[in-house]
């Protein structure tokens, strides 16, 4: 049975501990009830060991449940493995361990800093409230909620804390915990265990917290397995809900359980199969959910499947290229799919000519794949990029540049990529490409090298692009205008950080290279000029480009024009170098001056 308020505040002194504890001696093993414990693991998901020796617990009955931690290094598997098992796992909250997961928000990092800085600052912090955190503690356990249900397919049934730092005065008061959950309590202790006034904290805390969550009766650490500690135990579970905390990934508590646990070091005591409250569902009541076939792994498929493959759409944006297009939608006809998808191409003319049609009509009668054509007339790369994603169709969008190539299994590597991390896109590294042996200076300088960064690695918004990206569909699907025309450039930085800034997590891939032709008209030093200065425009209209910034560019136009007769005495690969670094921060100045210094859209020559 649940206790109510009232029925609690009779209780906290214990007497049912201490009387338990001294008077199960004398009671029959024939008794009729049976004495039935919830044994729950916690750090399901950590590693992928410790869900395995709590999974291995779970099956020799010795174990009810998990409590699965998001954000780290085993969650994704933990995840799968939870669905696949039907492991009834509740969510483990986490203020203070970093996390280490490999996609892990930056926003989320920094908050859960600040938390945990505070928690542990000293003994008495958790039971401190501290409304200049206010706002972080809400943030890190509404992130934790939204993905154990992304992660999980449904909100969790039953929340508890890493080092029981859920029971901190900014939780409860804050009312963070959703109503109705199952919530756990402070740990039980007989009289004499605390000292008085530990045990009157605790006891307020729990009876705030029962009115707004089921919580068990009795909650006990496993350890020390004493004789008559756990006989005391198995008395109070005949007449009331006990949960017992384990953490089989240490040895000795997985050894224990492994060797019989409970039910052989003391007769007649039973392990719950799932976490069940007497007058409350059960976990065998629960609806089942079943594993997503991408939380494990991607798998091929038959062609009896085929209609339910997830659709690619290859999204396109062109403005006078006709070769690079022409080249483009050739090689993205041969892609390798792997019949682990379908595709199709999406192409909007950006020029008001529609000098583009006739390149796509032409190529289309030729490939197999599907091709559609949209006219853009407005200038702007924003407004193509959002005619072009208004008008796809299928689960996930592709996008490439006109001037840029893929490779045979580009779409593939994203996908698997994709489902792999269970994210909401994947950008690949874009690497240039000289059709012709280009100037040696140019050949030199690092003016188009772009990182390549890990596959799993986060992507900030920063190093952001859309030269090569998969993104699930849903990601633009309600928004009716995805990229900003406001940017002449940099609107794929903008997206990404709002989207992130949403929730959205990208992850990088490094096998899925696109290259992008460098042709002869842009080998001149003018070109490179003009577009840093656009660049740097641009960069004065993101909402990070704050005073630090601009104060930083005043400091650096100055420096690297000191340093420019040194660059050209060192040769022209460097000199270019810094004089596009140079030009970059002189159009971020100018521009938060209200000087245009490129009144063009686009920088293509």
């Amino acid at each position: 049975m649940l206790l109510n308020a009232d029925e609690l505040r009779e209780k906290h002194d214990w007497p049912g501990v201490t009387s338990a504890f001294a008077s199960d001696s004398s009671v029959s093993e024939n008794v009729q009830q049976d004495a039935i414990v919830i044994v729950n693991a916690d750090d399901w998901g950590w590693n992928a060991e410790a869900t395995n020796r709590i999974l291995d617990c779970i099956r020799h009955n010795a174990v009810s449940s998990a409590s699965a931690m998001v954000f780290m290094e085993g969650s994704a598997y933990g995840a799968a493995v939870a669905l696949e098992n039907n492991v009834d796992a509740g969510l483990h909250l986490n203020f203070t361990t970093p996390f280490t997961g490999r996609v892990v928000p930056p926003s989320l990092v920094e908050h859960q800093r600040e938390t945990a800085r505070f928690l542990l600052s000293h003994r008495y912090a958790p039971i401190m409230f501290n409304a200049g955190l206010a706002n972080s503690f809400d943030y890190v356990v509404r992130r934790q909620l939204e993905e154990y249900e992304r992660t999980y397919g449904a909100a969790p049934h039953r929340i508890d804390g890493h080092h029981h730092m859920h029971l901190c005065t900014n939780v409860l008061l804050q009312g963070l915990l959703p109503k109705g959950v199952i919530a756990r309590r402070n740990f039980s202790f007989a009289r004499g265990e605390r000292r008085r006034a530990n045990r009157w904290f605790r006891r307020i805390q729990d009876i705030f917290l029962a009115r707004l969550h089921p919580t068990a009766d009795y909650f006990f650490d496993l350890l020390p397995t004493k004789i008559e500690r756990i006989t005391g135990i198995r008395a109070l579970a005949r007449r009331h809900n006990v949960e017992i905390e384990t953490h089989p990934a240490r040895a000795d508590e997985y050894k224990f359980h492994l060797n019989g646990g409970l039910e052989k070091f003391a007769p007649g005591l039973f392990v719950a199969r799932g976490y069940l409250l007497r007058g409350s569902t059960s976990a065998a009541d629960r609806p089942v959910r079943s594993v997503p076939r991408s939380q494990v792994e991607v798998k091929s498929q038959t062609v009896s499947e085929k209609e339910t493959l997830p659709h690619i759409c290859v999204c396109i944006c062109t403005y006078k290229r006709p070769e690079p297009l022409q080249r483009l939608l050739k090689d993205i006809d041969k892609q390798d799919t792997g019949g682990l998808f379908t595709f199709s191409i999406v192409v909007a003319d950006n020029d008001p000519e529609g000098s583009a049609k006739s390149t796509v009509a032409a190529v289309a009668s030729s490939i197999r794949v599907p091709v559609k054509y949209y006219a853009e007339p407005r200038r702007g790369i924003a407004r193509a990029r959002n005619t072009v994603v208004a008008n796809a169709e299928g689960d996930y969008l592709a996008l490439i540049d006109d001037d840029e190539f893929p490779i045979c299994d580009w779409l593939k590597i994203l996908l698997t990529t994709c489902k792999r991390y269970n994210v909401d896109g994947v950008l690949g590294p874009v690497k240039r490409h000289f059709d012709e042996e280009p100037p040696r200076w140019l050949k030199k300088s690092s003016l188009y090298d772009r990182g390549v960064n890990a596959t799993g690695m986060q992507v900030e918004w920063r190093d952001s692009r859309t030269g090569n990206v998969l993104l699930k569909r849903d990601v633009v699907l309600n928004d009716p205008m995805p990229f900003r025309p406001e940017f002449r450039a940099g609107e794929d930085q903008d997206f990404f950080r709002r989207k992130i800034a949403e929730g959205r997590q990208f992850v990088w891939s490094s096998e899925a290279a696109v290259y992008e032709v460098i042709p002869p008209s842009r080998w001149t030093r003018l070109y490179y000029i003009r577009k840093a200065l656009l660049q740097g425009s641009n960069a004065a209209l993101q909402p990070d480009c704050g005073p630090m910034k601009i104060a930083k560019s005043m400091l650096a136009v100055p420096l690297y024009t000191l340093l420019l007769p040194l660059a050209f005495l060192a040769g022209q690969s460097y000199f270019m170098t810094l004089l596009v670094k140079l030009c970059d921060h002189s159009g971020k100045l100018l521009q938060t001056m209200k000087i245009n210094p490129i009144r063009e859209e686009y920088v293509s020559e």
